[in-house]
């Protein structure tokens, strides 16, 4: 179940003139590939409601299974029944799709974050700045880099507290859809504590700005499955 909402929290993305945006939908295609040669393919399609508040994902391949994200909660559902709920550090007002609607991504939201801003430096034609954690996080997640080109953002650098990465992404074939210009092509890599490398390669189809249909997704109806008490909770 991580794999779909890891993917939502990290994408970035730039927004031109979106102030009076409130929804967007994509469908997405991941194609994973892990340390130990292993790959997995997910397909299906996200929602974000800036209104409601509420994320879902809902997956069509390989099961037909759906992932609500509201406040700092994470649902998932399969057959029409609530599975489990667990623990969600980043409510969807800090994701990507967020801050796209809220023309606050060329710096992911840092500069609103309680990061400093510490650097910025030209190498190669990508504005690279650099910045570090807030006083109370600086004993949990290390500096964050970020590379702009032509004024997108171009890829991202996270670090730990040891200075290693931990991960970085880079974004590539962007469209202009009603005024945002969107990544479709997204490709990630992570490490863990071994320096094992995962590779998450997404791409984004048919994306939607204020769509007027699917409200049954924008505005999930979680509040009837949260009275399934056989739900496990994380």
């Amino acid at each position: 179940m991580k794999k779909i909402w890891t993917l939502i929290l990290i994408l970035p993305g730039f927004l031109l003139n979106a102030q009076n945006y409130y929804r967007i939908r994509a469908d997405i295609t991941v194609k994973k590939k892990y340390a130990d040669g292993k790959y997995t393919l997910n397909k299906g399609t996200i929602y974000y409601d800036n209104i409601t508040g509420k994320m879902v994902s809902d997956m069509w391949f390989p099961y037909k299974e759906t992932y609500v994200m509201i406040k700092n909660h994470t649902y998932y559902i399969k057959n029409g029944q609530l599975m489990a709920s667990m623990k969600n550090p980043m409510p969807p007002e800090t994701t990507i799709f967020a801050l796209l609607l809220k023309n606050n991504i060329q710096y992911y939201g840092l500069e609103n974050s309680g990061y400093k801003l510490t650097n910025v430096e030209e190498d190669g034609g990508l504005v690279i700045s650099t910045w570090e954690p807030p006083q109370n996080l600086e004993k949990a997640v290390g500096k964050i880099l970020i590379a702009n080109k032509n004024g997108l953002i171009h890829g991202i650098i996270f670090y730990n507290i040891e200075g290693k990465i931990v991960s970085k992404q880079f974004f590539e074939d962007y469209q202009n859809i009603q005024g945002i210009m969107f990544p479709r092509r997204m490709v990630q890599f992570f490490y863990d504590e071994q320096g094992n490398e995962t590779i998450q390669k997404t791409e984004f189809k048919n994306i939607i700005i204020d769509e007027k249909d699917n409200d049954n997704f924008y505005n999930f109806p979680i509040e009837h499955y949260l009275q399934n008490t056989g739900a496990s909770t994380r």
